[in-house]
């Protein structure tokens, strides 16, 4: 039993694995940690950053520690406050280029940035410009997003989409067009959109060698989460904070990379750890958070045995259940809720995870049909959420907030997230994967963000599919199962083979092989 008078750093450090200590308590300045889902890998980032502040080795009020959301942002900075750690800069990436414009825009008696945070209404006013209509603003927002996140201009946006594949809303040529309307408008306004932060912050750094110098300074210690799930532009902003030898110590999973289409790369996490040759690389493989039975089925789903050493053998093998509609699919497990009469605080430890919103809003119908509550993720999940002040969130009436209620979220909200007990729901062909995947990075990715959501189960895992959408106007035709449901059934049939019960021949014979390898050989005539 640990001495009362322990801090909870040594707390921390004494429930944690060989590989977990080994990363925490690494010497090495530049340190990549390659974990798998459920790993600990932000555990492990906050006790390094911990344990280096106790033993000198960092100046809290000169570390950066990033990462991609709100929420996650939160948990670091939560985490590293109960572990002694005070005065750090902690946020999103975003949230960091503007505090850097803003200090210099300062230090030169300039107002701040001015954001424009919703930038629909300028590409509406693009759209309309170029005489184009049938074609919504969000479409077009995701497609700058994309560009701009792999450093694309208006004017190279076209040829590498093209050569990317990159399924665009309108002629890539038309696009390119809306897109420089879009940025002329916006600069007309004086206003920049948050992917403008990363560049204008990178660009500010590699001009100025006096603030470079100065940031260098303030940011000698880096710490970066969620690796995985950087794109070009995040990168070029990490790299110019950081210089040609930084001390940084950099987590991931790139099993859980998932944000190809919003222009992150899954291949930037090797990119970086190559370009520091002197880095030591740990690989955490013990899975804490699910059972057994979950990564074994997740693996199947990756097609990829042997990810996780260790995980917990609790909880019962995951059912996967086919349904006539959606509408059966929804009902049957709204009905599972209400019948299981979960205490109140219970709900909270149920997740229903599916690939589209409109997927949602059919269970929040059968929900509601069966007095379940429930509520659904929140933007805070969503990148540079903290600046999205004015974002709107999908939610029920916020008078209820303090009710337990069953989570409704899409597989990529659910990234970071964990419950006792997850549905996934909709595991069918053109949904998992999505129909618009149709290049061979589109397919890996969507196998890899549906083995994000096996993984966010902790005990007990459901997957079901529906033959038939019961939504008027969409497709009426049958559907078939994912493609990934097949390697699970074959593994969870392999399992169920192993853990049945002996027939009586079987097990007369299993117990004459155990007698015979327990019986004392006769000893050897001297």
């Amino acid at each position: 039993m640990a001495d009362s008078s322990q801090t909870a750093l040594e707390k921390a450090i004494a429930l944690s694995t060989t590989a977990q200590l080994e990363a925490i308590q690494s010497p090495s300045r530049q340190l990549a940690i390659v974990a798998s889902a459920g790993s600990g890998k932000t555990r492990v980032l906050t006790l390094r950053t911990a344990y280096r502040a106790s033993e000198g080795s960092l100046d809290p009020s000169k570390t950066l520690v990033a990462t991609f959301s709100r929420k996650a942002a939160d948990e670091l900075r939560h985490r590293l406050f109960r572990l002694g750690v005070r005065d750090l800069t902690c946020g999103t990436i975003h949230s960091v280029a503007l505090r850097l414009l803003n200090d210099q825009r300062s230090a030169l008696s300039r107002p701040p940035v001015e954001l424009l945070i919703d930038r629909s209404r300028v590409i509406a006013q693009a759209l309309q410009s170029n005489g184009v209509s049938g074609v919504s603003a969000a479409a077009i927002e995701t497609e700058i997003g994309w560009a701009k996140a792999r450093l694309l201009d208006p004017a190279s946006y076209e040829a590498v989409a093209q050569t990317s594949g990159r399924q665009a809303p309108m002629a890539r040529g038309q696009l390119a067009q809306v897109f420089s309307t879009y940025e002329t408008l916006k600069r007309q306004q004086g206003r920049l959109d948050l992917d403008d932060l990363l560049g204008h912050a990178t660009t500010l750094l590699a001009t100025n060698e006096q603030f470079s110098a100065a940031v260098a300074w303030r940011f000698h210690h880096v710490a970066l989460d969620e690796t995985q799930d950087l794109n070009p532009a995040q990168l070029a902003l990490i790299l110019a904070i950081c210089g040609n030898d930084p001390d940084l110590t950099f987590v991931g999973d790139p099993n859980q990379s998932i944000y190809g289409w919003n222009g992150s790369d899954a291949s930037l996490m090797a990119d970086l750890t190559n370009r520091f040759p002197k880095a030591q690389t740990i690989y955490l493989r013990s899975n804490k958070r699910s059972s057994r039975h979950i990564v074994d089925t997740a693996n199947a789903a990756l097609g990829a045995a042997g990810l996780v050493s260790e995980a917990a053998d609790r909880g019962s093998a995951p059912t996967v259940t086919r349904y006539p509609t959606d509408d059966d699919e929804a009902q049957a497990i709204a009905l599972q809720l209400w019948r299981n009469e979960f205490p109140a605080e219970a709900l909270s430890g149920v997740a229903i995870l599916a690939r589209t919103n409109a997927q949602l809003q059919v269970l929040a119908n059968a929900l509601d049909a069966a007095a379940v509550p429930y509520k659904f993720a929140g933007a805070d999940l969503a990148p540079a959420s903290d600046l999205r002040s004015h974002v709107k969130v999908m939610a029920v009436d916020e008078g209820s907030e303090d009710l337990d209620r069953v989570t409704l979220s899409t597989f990529h909200r659910s990234k970071g997230l964990e419950w006792k007990t997850v549905y996934v729901i909709g595991v069918a062909d053109g949904l998992v994967p999505y129909k618009m995947a149709r290049t061979h990075e589109a397919l890996a990715e969507e196998q890899r963000l549906f083995y994000v959501a096996l993984t966010r189960a902790t005990d007990d895992l459901h997957l079901s599919w529906a033959e038939r959408s019961s939504r008027l106007g969409s497709e009426t035709r049958r559907r078939g199962p994912s493609r990934w449901l097949q390697p699970i059934e074959q593994h969870l049939a392999q399992r169920a083979t192993e853990d049945a019960p002996l027939e009586k021949t079987s097990r007369l014979e299993r117990l004459q092989a155990i007698r015979r390898s327990i019986t004392p050989s006769p000893p050897r005539a001297s």
